[in-house]
């Protein structure tokens, strides 16, 4: 893949050639680093982020929303801003302090009631932004993991969906006493370390493995006394897609969760995700190593809660949509493990 990398490196942004050669090619100067870290922090985004932070470093606005903290330190922690720096430190730091937060906003009682249920709600999103910046070392976010752990050990005693749903209105919901991994389940899994026990590594490639069984998997939702919540299932419902029939946001979709996926390191163990991997290198091959298909939706560009993969400033340019798809494909490589050996180092 060294022409998608040359490529990468001659033309992309500073925060896609700061990933590139700090995450993938491993060979990065201290000189180097501090340089791209300022051009990083000058990024039109990123700004707006750092100029609504109070005195304190919090942004007052709705925590789980595309304005508030979660997506700040979300887009900081994507477009390579390193956790020391002075503003994601101050946003982590209001997070640690700020316990009662979380449960306020949009997520008012409901975040609370999928924490308790076993879904994840408020305390795993809180968790899961401090893995975005890698850090884990604490007990709130070592408490989620194990809770996250436990959420796909469950799957392994799941046969059928129609096992742990019934009908209420004409809606599909959990059973009593369910448990269920969301999007934030295994985005905490894929950006922590702690966990990779052997043991544990291969409970999650059993449960990815029985999630493509399950796929596709329907809307379920949770019921509490009368209350109809939506778990963070974006992302969650087919492991195993028909890649022949995407539209552009089924792309997207399948960026972010095969991305998540590869860092688990499953990918390698299962031969429906191998075949989606191979795939994605036949489109690579066809185009020198490049990522060319014309794909254009929102979920790609609109940095939220759940959507956003783009780190180049914007795609009215053809070059910068590829910069951004062909550095999201190598991540993909880089992390399942199965072309190992074709990164290392340009001359």
């Amino acid at each position: 893949m060294n022409k998608s990398l040359k490529f990468l490196l001659n033309h992309a942004g500073s925060s896609i050639r700061y990933r590139t050669k700090k995450e993938i090619l491993k060979a990065i100067d201290f000189c180097e680093e501090e340089k791209l870290q300022s051009q990083i922090l000058e990024d039109k985004l990123i700004q707006q982020f750092i100029v609504k932070q109070n005195a304190d470093g919090w942004i007052d606005e709705d925590f789980h929303s595309e304005k508030g903290i979660e997506t700040a330190v979300r887009v900081l922690s994507e477009k390579g801003v390193l956790s020391e720096q002075f503003p994601i430190q101050r946003m982590l730091n209001e997070l640690e302090r700020r316990a009662d937060t979380f449960d306020k906003g949009c997520l008012f009682n409901v975040g609370k009631i999928l924490d308790k249920k076993g879904f994840g709600g408020s305390q795993l999103i809180r968790a899961t932004i401090f893995a975005y910046a890698g850090i884990e070392n604490k007990d709130f976010i070592k408490e989620q993991i194990e809770n996250a752990l436990d959420k796909f050990k469950f799957i392994l005693s799941i046969d059928r969906i129609q096992d742990i749903t019934e009908v209420y209105k004409n809606k599909l919901i959990f059973k009593d006493a369910m448990k269920w991994p969301s999007i934030y389940d295994l985005r905490l899994l894929a950006f922590t370390k702690t966990w990779r026990s052997k043991e544990n590594e291969k409970i999650i490639t059993l449960s990815i493995g029985q999630l493509i069984r399950l796929s596709p998997i329907p809307d379920i939702l949770v019921l509490k006394g009368h209350q109809l919540i939506a778990p963070a299932s974006f992302c969650m419902h087919n492991f195993h897609p028909d890649m022949d029939a995407f539209q552009d946001k089924d792309w997207m979709m399948w960026f972010h969760r095969m991305e998540l996926l590869s860092r688990l390191g499953v990918v390698k163990s299962i031969e429906e995700l191998k075949e989606q991997v191979d795939f994605l290198v036949h489109i690579l091959n066809k185009n020198d190593g490049i990522f060319k298909n014309k794909l254009s939706h929102y979920y790609f560009t609109k940095w939220g809660t759940y959507t956003g993969l783009a780190l180049e400033k914007d795609w009215r340019t053809e070059e910068r949509r590829i910069c951004d798809l062909t550095f999201r494909s190598l991540l993909i490589l880089y992390y399942s493990e199965i072309y190992e050996g074709i990164f290392h180092n340009l001359e």
